[in-house]
């Protein structure tokens, strides 16, 4: 497991990416793709409304 795989997994359960940035970093070879797919298979935390 890479630090990017860390970042961009903290960074999708907080809604902060959507699934076409995961891809660009499959691309560009920071993801593989096995850790887009783990990544994109995690729930994302629900949107709170105050």
């Amino acid at each position: 497991m890479s630090i990017m795989y860390k970042f961009v997994l903290r960074m999708w359960k907080e809604r902060r990416c959507d699934e076409a940035y995961i891809l660009f970093q499959v691309e560009e070879g920071r993801l593989t793709q096995e850790e887009a797919d783990a990544i994109l298979a995690t729930p994302q935390n629900p949107i709170v409304t105050l």
